[in-house]
């Protein structure tokens, strides 16, 4: 576990033997406690400045794209993006069903299910679950097309569930389904495809014998192929195909093949979509928040958290006026990251048929 922003700062008070601080004397420090304070956010800037990529600044994005929209901010994204990996930007079916991966959030929770019957509740068994029990947990999914294809895939454990797919909550006019778990400890995936009759339908599951079945995974798209979307920097962008999208023109939309970044920290894709069916899905790069309460911790592994101390030590000792020791927590410092590129950036090569 990352060690706490107090953590960091003693252990920088330490070794220029000054006194330490305590959660209850963290919000009143004084000079050179002060100082460190502020040190150790600079010296973990330092580092995630050192290099453009760590992977521990590293995050997953998506935005749902809308017809005829073309440009989607970052703050859309996050408010802490700083760049995107335009080498992973891949369009992909959207996924209308919210809250259906109950790993992501780290913690069960069931928000956006509605209870029809019974008590469903959260659990952590078999990871984080949707648990039925003699119940059924249904969610509205809309803006559907009618005459359009869907699957749902579903991922399920325990008792046996039926999984139905109508135009009403708990209706099964669509599709019905048992999802049958051969042995309680057994995952099952199931994919079920339907033809959307309505613009909104209806994802209900049901346990009705009063054993403990789990939803782990639901995801409900349309039935499209994920495509990986070309790089264009906005220079080749605004000289191969600005001209094309500004005209009044159906012909400017389709699905999108290039994607770019314009000088208003915006990502652009080309031609302008003509459906919102579809998510951008990317990885990108944050910006660093600095620590403030006693208890926050940062975003560098634990291991390396001996690079901050070298970072903030040599801060101090330049304060002080203490050249040789500032000099010998440079190298430390210099050394430390070296060691991180290894461990963290560098990748062995392999040779491989193209």
């Amino acid at each position: 576990m990352a060690s706490s922003y107090l953590v960091l700062i003693n252990n920088v008070l330490r070794d220029l033997n000054e006194v330490e601080l305590t959660s209850s004397t963290f919000s009143s420090s004084r000079g050179i406690q002060t100082a460190v304070k502020d040190y150790i956010n600079r010296a973990i800037n330092d580092v995630i400045n050192a290099e453009l990529n760590w992977p521990f600044t590293r995050a997953e994005g998506l935005i749902d794209v809308i017809a005829g929209k073309q440009l989607y901010s970052y703050t859309t994204v996050s408010s802490s993006l700083k760049y995107v990996d335009y080498d992973n930007v891949f369009l992909v079916p959207k996924d209308y069903i919210t809250n259906g991966d109950f790993e992501i959030s780290g913690a069960a929770s069931i928000t956006n299910w509605t209870t029809v019957s019974g008590s469903p509740s959260a659990s952590s068994n078999f990871g984080n679950t949707l648990l039925l029990s003699s119940a059924e947990a249904s969610q509205a999914v809309n803006n559907l097309i009618v005459g359009r294809s869907y699957t749902v895939l579903t991922q399920t454990s325990g008792a046996t569930l039926t999984l139905e797919i109508g135009t009403s909550s708990g209706g099964s006019q669509t599709k019905s389904s048992t999802l049958t778990i051969s042995s309680a400890n057994e995952v099952l995936l199931s994919e079920i495809s339907f033809t959307a009759t309505a613009t909104t339908h209806y994802v209900s599951f049901t346990e009705a014998s009063g054993s403990s079945g789990y939803v782990k995974l639901v995801q409900l798209q349309e039935n499209l192929s994920p495509k990986r979307l070309k790089y264009l920097s906005y220079e080749e962008y605004s000289e191969r195909y600005r001209e094309r999208d500004s005209q009044p023109d159906k012909d400017k939309f389709g699905v999108p093949e290039f994607v770019y970044t314009n000088y208003s920290d915006e990502i652009g894709l080309t031609p302008i979509p003509d459906d919102s069916n579809r998510s951008l899905q990317f990885d990108y790069y944050i910006i660093n928040t600095d620590l403030s309460g006693s208890t926050d911790t940062s975003v560098i592994p634990t291991r390396f958290e001996n690079v901050i101390i070298e970072r903030a030590k040599y801060y101090a000792y330049t304060l002080r006026g203490d050249v040789q020791n500032a000099q010998l927590a440079q190298i430390q410092f210099d050394k430390s990251i070296k060691r991180m590129r290894v461990e963290l950036i560098n990748r062995k090569d392999y040779a491989r048929a193209v």
